[in-house]
């Protein structure tokens, strides 16, 4: 019998499949135990959660569900990337908006609507998305009352997942909204008309608008924020001064229009920016040139909700200053060459404001009353025993955008920034005082706090951090710290001697907004929860916020003791 010919090539495959084989084989069993062990422990969280739901005696026990909670944030941050991540999100934020319908906590209708947002933002494909987007906008008809909001989402699900299982219901959400006259407008009509001011490019992606430029400036620094009413991508580049023109600073905003009466050139003339002029660069892009006069280096970031790009501007003279400093002395005396002997200007910012409540207690007390209060007490003291001018980023209830705050402390030149909140958990156990300064973070309840005080969603800030990896690295890391150190400790030894039990949480680091592109030492203190009882009715005492006040002022006295010691040395 003729026996068939078989090719080298055919052996050497017939040898090499059993050997990558094995070596599969050989690479795998770590990861595949590594995944075996999170749907484990995934199948385990939703059993637990199965258990509670059935449980009478324990269905209503805080406890009990934010262990719950627990057990899926565990999955999730065992690996994002898992295929367990997205559902670990989706019932965390389940399991909040399940407590909400019994506690009446907002804390806790926050929770879940920012782990709905987030499972549609991150896991857009997944088949959950379309699901958390209808949980998002129930909460905004039923809980918010925010019925223009409720059907832009419904509208966005017709328009995204239009095959997928909530694409009946939220049409017919839709229909109950609208006007007769809009029922028969698809759903990307239907997101145009929710927006008038929206139009939509010829690649079917709808346009954000250009919204009125703002700035904030002195001689040597000038922050410019340009908003839009969507996320954009954006490019920026430096054009040097030629014979025809200044120095120029372009930002190029795609897929962007500007809508009609806009005021195409802002003048600014601060010595740094000349004008910001907008135009319609093309069908699709708009472009925002500033017409500098002296440009010494220049940051640019992006935030989110509303989406707006921030630019802050640092002049020749200032960069060169900043720079012989860096070469003449330490960093950690560089800051007593700057000050003195003297806090000769600080800026005090209570959180929150006007639209922006911030935290509220059970009772109703809101956070933003309570600080604005604090603030005022502090700015006394301040006048009184140190005899600093001092800046208040707000003295009345009104909505101050956490850009607009660092801007204010820049261009007063402000010698220290404190901005001032109260704090608040899931947990009415947990109680404290703690101090922040601007950091990156790896800590996961650092970075809750962080998401409410920055108005954004928890998934979201791992993106930020990124952002503001560069950002942070000429921050003056190390002066705040020493200033939080400071102010943690009179806080909680000046307390612990007038009221028991004051739990010191301890300084930490963390990425506030408000705290980024500070040019002078700055700190966020969290005064007490207003989710714990004790410490709700102790922010109600006007003894108690009275002696808060006295004692950030205190440690802003130490510090300045230390800065002049500091000072003494370099003599």
């Amino acid at each position: 019998m003729t026996q068939p010919v078989i090719s080298l090539q055919s052996r050497l495959l017939c040898l090499l499949i059993p050997l990558l084989a094995a070596c599969i084989l050989l690479a795998d069993p770590a990861t595949s135990t590594a995944k075996d062990n999170l749907s484990q422990q995934y199948r385990q969280a939703k059993s637990s959660f199965n258990k509670l739901v059935k449980d009478t005696k324990q269905s209503r026990s805080r406890v009990e569900w934010l262990q719950g909670i627990h057990n899926f944030r565990q999955v999730y941050l065992a690996d994002p990337d898992d295929q367990h991540a997205p559902s670990s999100l989706f019932m965390m934020a389940r399991m909040y908006r399940t407590m909400y319908s019994w506690s009446n906590n907002p804390l806790d209708l926050g929770e879940a609507l920012a782990y709905y947002e987030d499972v549609a933002s991150l896991f857009s494909g997944h088949r959950l998305a379309d699901d958390s987007l209808y949980a998002v906008g129930e909460i905004y008809l039923d809980d918010k009352k925010d019925s223009d909001h409720a059907a832009r989402v419904f509208a966005k699900i017709v328009a995204l997942y239009p095959d997928g299982d909530m694409a009946q219901t939220a049409a017919a959400q839709l229909k109950k909204l609208q006007p007769s006259t809009r029922q028969n407008l698809s759903a990307d009509e239907m997101l145009q008309m929710l927006d008038s001011s929206s139009k939509i490019s010829p690649s079917g992606v709808e346009k954000a608008s250009l919204q009125p430029l703002r700035f904030w400036s002195n001689e040597d620094y000038t922050r410019v924020v340009i908003e839009t009413t969507s996320p954009v991508v954006f490019k920026d580049y430096m054009l040097n001064k030629d014979q025809n023109h200044s120095k120029r600073l372009f930002i190029d905003l795609e897929n962007c229009q500007i809508p009609d009466n806009f005021q195409a050139t802002v003048p600014i003339q601060d010595g740094l920016i000349q004008q910001a002029r907008s135009s319609q660069y093309s069908a699709d892009n708009v472009r925002v040139v500033l017409d500098a006069q002296s440009i010494g280096d220049y940051k640019i970031f992006s935030l989110k909700e509303p989406f707006r790009v921030v630019i802050d501007v640092r002049g020749t003279k200032k960069v060169e200053k900043e720079n012989q400093e860096k070469i003449q002395s330490t960093q950690p005396l560089s800051i007593a060459r700057q000050l003195g002997l003297g806090i000769n200007r600080v800026i005090i910012d209570p959180g929150h404001g006007g639209k922006d409540c911030g935290a509220i207690s059970p009772s109703g007390l809101k956070e933003k009353d309570v600080v604005l209060k604090i603030a005022k007490k502090v700015a006394g003291f301040l006048k009184s025993e140190i005899g600093s001018e001092v800046v208040l980023t707000r003295d009345s209830d009104i909505f101050v955008p956490l850009e607009e705050r660092t801007a204010i402390a820049n261009s007063r030149n402000g010698d220290l920034f404190i901005s001032i909140h109260v704090n608040a958990a899931p947990s009415s156990d947990v109680k404290g005082i703690e101090t922040y300064f601007l950091d990156l973070t790896s800590n996961a309840e650092a970075m809750k706090l962080a998401a409410r005080e920055n108005a954004t969603s928890a998934g979201q800030m791992s993106n930020l951090q990124a952002i503001l990896m560069d950002l942070i690295q000429n921050s003056k890391i190390q002066e705040s710290a020493k200033l939080a150190e400071y102010i943690q400790d009179n806080m909680v030894t000046g307390l612990n001697s007038h009221y028991p039990n004051i739990t010191n949480l301890g300084v930490k680091r963390a990425p506030f907004i408000v705290l980024v592109g500070a040019q002078m030492p700055s700190i966020l203190v969290e005064i007490s929860f207003l989710s714990n009882p004790e410490e709700e009715k102790r922010l109600k005492s006007d003894k108690y916020l009275s002696t808060v006040a006295e004692n950030i002022v205190s440690g802003i006295n130490q510090y300045v003791t230390h800065l002049n010691m500091a000072n003494l040395m370099l003599k």
